[in-house]
């Protein structure tokens, strides 16, 4: 798997409220991915192949782009309302590729959200009546995936994993066949 952007965020994604599980709204609910805090405009790319299966107002004026890459989804939030040409729901999509670009925030902050799922349900990512998370049920952590993923297709993935994660399913989020 490569990494949403170009280069790492220099404030870390896996702490505060930046973090997956953060409280969210007075602690009613949890923070459903991790936000990678990077320059209005910056590049996004697509961290696998995979296919465009929605494009939607998101968030205090950003968009989110849902990309099925095969054994995950992702949900690219909090991007722009402009897509790259031919981007659209549909689209397939190659690693690497850019596939929006982070928007800003009515508030003035700019990030990209970055959701994973596993692919194990269907319908729709955002669920309201799904607590903490408010989100589907197959909803995944992807602290572990950015953590490891590469920076280009010559750097290879980190050889430091979290315990939780098996050499198996880091093989297929990362190496997939």
């Amino acid at each position: 798997m490569l990494f949403p952007l170009n280069a790492r965020p220099s404030l870390a994604y896996n702490t505060g409220g930046r973090r997956f599980g953060a409280n969210r709204s007075s602690g009613t609910r949890k923070h459903a991915g991790c936000d990678l805090i990077a320059p209005v405009g910056t590049a996004v790319r697509a961290v696998e192949d995979g296919e465009v299966k929605a494009f939607y107002y998101f968030y205090h004026d950003t968009y989110a782009l849902e990309v099925d890459h095969g054994i995950f989804t992702v949900r690219y939030g909090e991007v722009s309302r402009r897509l790259p040409a031919g981007i659209r729901i549909g689209a397939s999509v190659t690693k690497g590729q850019h596939i929006a670009s982070i928007g800003r925030l009515s508030g003035g902050s700019h990030m990209l959200h970055f959701e994973m799922y596993d692919n194990s349900a269907t319908g729709p990512l955002t669920v309201r009546r799904n607590p903490p998370y408010q989100r589907r049920s197959d909803l995944m952590d992807p602290t572990p995936y950015l953590d490891a993923a590469r920076m280009d297709a010559g750097e290879s993935a980190s050889s430091v994993l979290p315990q939780f994660i098996t050499p198996w399913s880091f093989a297929r989020v990362c190496f997939p066949p």
